[in-house]
């Protein structure tokens, strides 16, 4: 009667432990794929070397020769920055709005699509992506940069100060 006693103690300690060792087992193999709440500075740096380094010329927009007469491109060695300080000086408020839509689908693999961003050229606004309002935004980060823009051989325009908001 004793041996028969340990054997149910031994089996029931071997259940428990098995079902013990499954659930660790289904706890730490199960990986839940989710996307990242909150924008990282590396992609507002991202986005505003975009901006800085990129040519008007090596955009690669598919109708480029459309793209240039559409928004009135004079130098397409200027750089993105440089065309958006362009026409913050000729005040060309919706050439602004619509060259900064047209460049920022250049950079979807910077920003992504559910990100909310903004960019502001001497605190005003320019150009705004979002489906939240900045104002209900968990966390917010910016970048700035400074810009000049040269206008003829003696007179320089700037400067200028270019600023990247992304919020969530």
């Amino acid at each position: 009667m004793n041996k028969r006693g340990a054997y149910f103690f031994v089996i029931d300690a071997l259940i428990a432990s098995s079902i013990i060792l499954l659930s660790l087992i289904i706890i730490f193999t199960t990986y839940s794929l989710r996307p990242e709440s909150s924008p990282t500075l590396r992609m507002v740096d991202d986005y505003t070397d975009f901006l800085i380094t990129t040519k008007v010329k090596d955009l690669g927009v598919k109708n480029f020769t459309e793209f240039v007469e559409t928004y009135n491109i004079t130098n397409q060695d200027n750089t993105l920055m440089e065309q958006l300080t362009e026409y913050y000086y000729h005040t060309d408020k919706d050439t602004m709005w619509n060259f900064t839509r047209e460049i920022s689908k250049g950079a979807k693999g910077i920003i992504p699509e559910q990100r909310n961003f903004a960019v502001y050229i001497n605190h005003t606004l320019i150009y705004t992506r979002n489906s939240t309002p900045a104002q209900k935004a968990d966390l917010m980060l910016s970048s700035k940069k400074l810009s000049f823009k040269r206008i003829n051989q003696t007179y320089v325009y700037g400067p200028v100060i270019l600023e990247v908001k992304i919020w969530v």
